[in-house]
């Protein structure tokens, strides 16, 4: 009688046991998972942060700054004034100098259709860039030709 006693307790703590170790690989699956999620969302908040901290940097740097270089407006000569419509000693930046050389070349259609890099310029344009026959003219070497125009500040 003690022996089955002692076999059923026996298989009562192996049992035990048992729930014991299913228990302990159930709380170790949940918390493989929630690692796994945490993992996910501090991926997710590291690359928030590192875009949000690139913007303020970036923001920092432009501020509200004078126009320099390209965008600065300066004087330009009396033939870039006649050919842009705009009133003798009227200061304008190479930008927007660009854009209307840009503009005036694509409602002419003076570009190549093959290659749309290369503009075969007509009277009026070559005339003010002062090419010749044989020079190309390519939107890459157009601020070359312009250069002329922006009339240099004698006083630095």
């Amino acid at each position: 009688m003690k022996s089955e006693n002692n076999e059923l307790h026996d298989e009562e703590v192996f049992s035990q046991f048992d729930n014991l170790i299913n228990g302990l690989q159930t709380v170790k699956l949940q918390i493989n998972i929630l690692q796994h999620s945490v993992k996910q969302i501090e991926k997710t908040i590291k690359k928030k942060m590192k875009g949000l901290k690139k913007e303020v940097t970036k923001n920092k740097q432009k501020g509200n700054r004078k126009p320099s270089g390209f965008a600065k407006p300066g004087k330009i000569t009396k033939e870039l004034c006649f050919f842009l419509n705009k009133e003798e000693g009227t200061e304008i930046a190479r930008t927007e100098v660009t854009r209307a050389l840009i503009a005036y070349i694509k409602e002419n259609k003076l570009h190549n259709n093959d290659n749309g890099q290369i503009i075969h310029p007509d009277n009026k344009l070559k005339t003010l860039l002062g090419l010749d026959d044989n020079q190309n003219l390519t939107y890459f070497t157009i601020q070359k030709y312009m250069n002329k125009h922006f009339v240099k500040n004698s006083g630095v």
